[in-house]
């Protein structure tokens, strides 16, 4: 067996380690959040493989978002964060060829819902976080990156005030991808003031407790993102 051939059966088999590890910390009491797991000589012992393989397979957790590794410690269990998610989506969308249409299509699905939901849900604590982000976003000497986080930021408070949690996660996804895309949009001529008009009436609608109101308010700033981002595209192509 060549080298080539002995680091691919290696990696196959780390991967199933990963794999039987990934099962017994998520279906399973045995390692809860933030519990140290066994050490590579023990998980080497338990599962029959070498020190080196358990090393990769602890690697393949980290990169799942399940166990931090610490230096002379070991390995610990973590709840897998929204960005590992984003990182699989992402590869996914670049693999496959999915386009930015796809993208805001499953956005008004999502956001649509949200603020429906929101309608109903949100607390004074969140409608006053929205009313402090539309202040920070009005304020007309942020850069682009600060104006585009503050705008990630007003969706996913909405997203919050939904009061379903995987809705959450899922629109936490969703806007990451869309961050480009949204910066896009507050480029063109008006395309801030635009944004600032819109996101006050959602929030009206939701301090109001209106949920079609809201529904119709969401529908019509992703239609209007739509739109300045074409603009934006042909503004550029013609340059």
């Amino acid at each position: 067996m060549n080298d080539n051939s002995f680091n691919l059966v290696r990696e196959n088999l780390s991967t199933q380690i990963a794999d039987l590890l990934e099962d017994t910390i998520v279906n399973s009491d045995a390692f809860p959040v933030s519990e140290k797991l066994p050490s590579e000589q023990q998980l080497a012992e338990r599962y029959g493989v070498s020190r080196p393989v358990i090393r990769e397979a602890l690697k393949v957790l980290r990169e799942r978002g399940l166990v931090t590794l610490k230096n002379g410690l070991g390995a610990f269990v973590t709840k897998p964060k929204n960005s590992t998610v984003f990182s699989a989506v992402s590869r996914i969308m670049h693999m496959n060829n999915i386009c930015d249409d796809d993208l805001t299509q499953m956005r008004a699905m999502l956001e649509v819902n949200a603020a429906r939901l929101a309608a109903t849900h949100i607390t004074d604590d969140i409608l006053q976080a929205l009313r402090h982000n539309i202040e920070a976003f009005s304020d007309k000497t942020l850069s682009p990156a600060e104006r585009v986080a503050l705008d990630c930021r007003f969706h996913n408070l909405i997203a919050k005030a939904s009061g379903n949690a995987l809705l959450e996660i899922f629109i936490d996804v969703l806007v990451s991808l869309l961050t480009d895309y949204m910066g896009k949009g507050v480029l063109v001529a008006g395309g801030i003031d635009d944004a600032i008009t819109r996101h006050k009436k959602i929030l009206q609608a939701l301090e109001a407790h209106n949920t079609e109101d809201a529904v119709t308010a969401m529908n019509e700033h992703i239609a209007a993102s739509k739109r300045n981002v074409e603009v934006f595209a042909a503004q550029k192509t013609e340059m």
